[in-house]
């Protein structure tokens, strides 16, 4: 009996000039000591292919030796049996061995390797056994499949290169196979390579068979050249990309390990929470504890949690990202704070991705240094308040022998002078003058610390009734002395009287004094609304529905160097030594406008005249609540 011919050899003549071209697609053609392997897709095809190999070698009174998987073997066994063959009396003659390919692998397997020693024990016995009296043989074996399922293509390998050196001393054509579904990754290309070299043949699979003829035969090698072509150009640069994005991925490893952040995401629709270990590490855990949704949100401290909820649930609401700062009270109950940073994106599913950072010692370190900056605040305040209680102390009590220095002085003058020549006037008129001026300075600095201190009660002033007051009041404000003209109605405005009218006096005296030697003072007053431009007190325009007064107050006299009008409004400026004054009229004038939440300024040109003027909170504004208090403080 015997079985057909290799089921693939419906191949053309081989002496047609196309066979050159075209690889040998079976083994009918083999000679009596070949090495070849065949691969395939369908476990029917492989059957069909050694059924024929091993019952063309029985029918020709050959032997034949057989390692396969138990499945393979049975349908061998029927197949054979099928074309009537008796195959219990061709084993009894040793003509034919079946062998499980695993438990033969198992008999030379060591550390993962085949041991040549033992590999000719074991296969090469059976093949000397089988090939005694000078027979052929066939030999089919799978083992090498097996060890490459298991991954071990470097077994693999060896086994086959332990085969060629048993042909060297045994004469048998040797039947290899894989299932090619084996060779799918990019990563088996250089095994496979490895594979073919050790085979004489390599046989490819039998969807390549079912090309009848040559022409289809080698169009469709062209075609597979060019998708290996292609596939090797696609995983250099799937490569390349991968290990670019390794590289990235090392950095940001890197960056997240130094900054000390927490990786998180959150399912939205699940809640489902998976975090890195030093997420875990921020709320007290360790690597190996689990960290869901439930436990992180029960870890967070209970007068937060509400908060943390609102903020997460405005995030994914309003398509924001997610921000906030939180306390947590880890397992060993020790109070930590948390910063929490998050975004929610969209792909195969609703999610946010974000970080975490212990912020604990830098908010320590904040508490601390508020606490410090309040002690040391209330220290500066209490020893302002006695530095200015104590100058205030002071200054009252040197008034006291100033106005002793200045009677006397006068007393000697009327009663003694005559008896004086002029050089002991002069210098009597001078100490006169100067205890003069040093009183006037005393005053304006009792006035500077009084505006700093007091308490001021605002309230609606009738700037109309305030400027003339001051105007009939004043002796050096009425003609002929100054030409002072106010024009229109001065509108009404929220102040203090009384802290008002000092600042007025000194800005109406100032006018009337810094004029060229000569020059009669011509002095404009009007008042305008100004709505929405008074700063507040972090220097940003305040609500533009408030309205302000600004009242100005124009001369004729010597003017103010541009370099020199931010200067002014310090204490002790003197910009003129030819007019008389203590350099704190306009400190005062500032400080008394802040209080009373105002401000003043200056528009001046040298020898052109100036411009000074003080903006307060118009009476009539809607804003403002009557009447309330300024503190010292404020």
């Amino acid at each position: 009996m015997s079985l057909p011919s290799n089921p693939t050899s419906a191949d053309a003549d081989p002496n047609a000039p196309l066979a050159q071209h075209a690889p040998r697609a079976s083994w009918s053609d083999m000679g009596e000591s070949e090495h070849f392997v065949q691969f395939y897709e369908d476990d029917a095809f492989l059957v069909d292919s050694v059924g024929a190999f091993i019952g063309a070698a029985l029918g020709a009174g050959d032997s034949a030796i057989v390692i396969a998987t138990p499945a393979h073997r049975d349908a061998l066994d029927m197949r054979l049996k099928a074309h009537g063959f008796n195959l219990a009396v061709i084993k009894m003659r040793v003509q034919y061995i079946a062998l499980d390919a695993a438990e033969t692998l198992a008999k030379f397997m060591v550390d993962g390797l085949p041991d040549p020693t033992l590999f000719n024990e074991v296969v090469g016995g059976a093949v000397a056994r089988t090939s005694k009296g000078q027979r052929n043989l066939r030999a089919f074996g799978e083992m090498v499949a097996l060890l490459w399922a298991e991954g071990n293509s470097a077994a693999a390998i060896r086994l086959e290169e332990l085969w060629n050196e048993l042909g060297k001393i045994h004469r048998f054509a040797l039947f290899c196979a894989y299932p090619m579904a084996g060779f799918s990754a990019t990563a088996h290309g250089q095994p496979l390579t490895h594979i073919c070299n050790a085979h004489s043949r390599v046989i490819p699979a039998e969807s390549y068979n079912a090309q009848v003829s040559f022409d289809d035969r080698l169009r469709t090698i062209t075609i597979l050249q060019h998708k290996a072509a292609a596939l090797e150009a696609e995983v250099a640069e799937r490569k390349n990309a991968e290990s670019g994005l390794r590289e990235e991925q090392t950095k940001l490893t890197m960056a997240v390990g130094v900054a000390g952040l927490g990786v998180w995401e959150l399912d939205l629709q699940t809640n489902a929470f998976s975090c890195s270990v030093q997420c875990k590490a921020h709320f007290g855990l360790t690597p190996d504890e689990p960290l869901t949704y439930i436990r992180a949100f029960s870890l967070i401290h209970p007068d937060d949690r509400e908060r943390v909820q609102n903020a997460l649930r405005m995030a994914v609401d309003a398509n924001v990202d997610y921000n906030i700062e939180y306390r947590i009270i880890n397992p060993a109950g020790r109070l930590r704070w948390i910063a929490a940073m998050g975004r929610c994106f969209r792909n195969d599913k609703y999610r946010m991705l974000g970080v975490t950072l212990d912020i604990t010692e830098r908010k320590q370190a904040a508490e601390i240094l508020e606490q410090t900056v309040a002690e040391r605040t209330r220290d500066l305040q209490e020893t302002i308040a006695e530095l200015e209680s104590f100058s205030y102390s002071i200054s009252h009590d040197m008034r006291a022998p100033l106005r002793s220095m200045h009677g006397f002085a006068d007393i000697l003058m009327d009663e003694y002078g005559d008896l004086l020549d002029n050089h002991g006037r002069t210098y009597l008129q001078r100490i006169t003058s100067a205890a003069a001026r040093m009183d006037r300075l005393i005053q304006d600095v009792l006035t500077f610390s009084c505006a700093v201190r007091s308490e001021f009660d605002l309230e609606p002033v009738n700037l109309e009734h305030l400027v003339c007051g001051i105007l009939d009041c004043y002796p050096n404000l009425q003609p002929p002395q100054a030409d002072i003209t106010v024009e229109g109605t001065l509108l009404p405005v929220l102040g203090n009287e009384a802290a008002l009218t000092q600042c007025l006096a000194n800005l109406l005296s100032n006018a009337v004094k810094f004029v060229p030697p000569g020059t009669q003072p011509r002095i404009r007053v009007w008042s305008e609304l100004v709505s929405g431009q008074q700063p507040d007190a972090q220097g940003a325009p305040s609500n533009p529905q408030a309205s302000w007064v600004r009242l100005s107050i124009q001369d004729n006299g010597i003017g103010i160097p541009i370099e020199a009008q931010e200067k002014i409004f310090a204490m002790f400026q003197r910009l003129s030594k030819t007019h008389e004054g203590t350099g704190i009229g306009l400190a005062i004038v500032k400080k008394t406008a802040e209080r009373m939440g105002g401000r003043v300024g200056v528009t001046s040109e040298l020898d052109k005249g100036s411009t000074f003027w003080v903006e307060l909170r118009h009476a009539c504004s809607p804003l403002h609540e009557m009447p309330y208090k300024v503190s010292a403080q404020s």
